[in-house]
């Protein structure tokens, strides 16, 4: 397994990166990642001796912030969408002692759906209609395409149901977001 071929994640979250979390407002609802497939498991026990052992992992993970869907919600788009979903995943897992390699065969292996349920996308839009943007850190977190969707919201010139029609029809195509199989409406 070459290192080009293989997507590396380790833990990396800094104090940083977890206040930066928190700066955006909470999601009424979560939305749920989930991930599973076959990685090499490697664990550094820092005497010098490194493990390396094939495993099939499941990974859990609550999206409970504007900032964390904002990340997820841009993934949808990309080409390797699935080794970005994958890689952001594998950073929320396990001590600094474990890190994780997927190789591109293993990568095919995996499945990794955010859900997409009307109740999650519904308190999403509700985060957005009460969503102020004043504080100036947080405005560099929020991506155009949603803050345009935020200020239509506020200012009167979408509804709710008008934004929640527009996440469907534009996740209706994303693998990712497993609309495929839940439908908004």
């Amino acid at each position: 397994m070459s290192r080009a071929d293989e997507t590396t994640a380790q833990p990396a979250e800094t104090p940083d990166e977890a206040q930066s979390i928190s700066e955006t407002p909470p999601l009424p609802r979560r939305f749920l990642a989930t991930a599973s497939g076959p990685v090499t498991r490697i664990t550094d026990y820092g005497d010098e001796t490194t493990e390396r052992v094939r495993a099939d992992i499941s990974i859990e993970h609550s999206i409970e912030t504007l900032e964390e869907f904002t990340t997820f919600w841009g993934f949808r788009d990309l080409r390797s969408w699935k080794q970005a979903a994958l890689k952001a995943l594998l950073e929320r897992q396990e001590p600094d002692a474990v890190t994780y390699a997927v190789n591109e065969d293993d990568l095919e292996a995996w499945d990794v759906t955010v859900d997409g349920r009307i109740e999650a996308f519904a308190g999403l839009v509700e985060t957005m209609a009460d969503y102020t943007g004043r504080d100036p850190s947080c405005r560099d977190t929020i991506p155009h395409r949603i803050a345009s969707r935020i200020n239509a919201l506020t200012d009167g010139r979408q509804t709710t149901d008008d934004v929640l029609k527009e996440f469907a029809d534009e996740l209706s195509r994303a693998e990712l977001w497993g609309m495929e199989r839940t439908s908004l409406f």
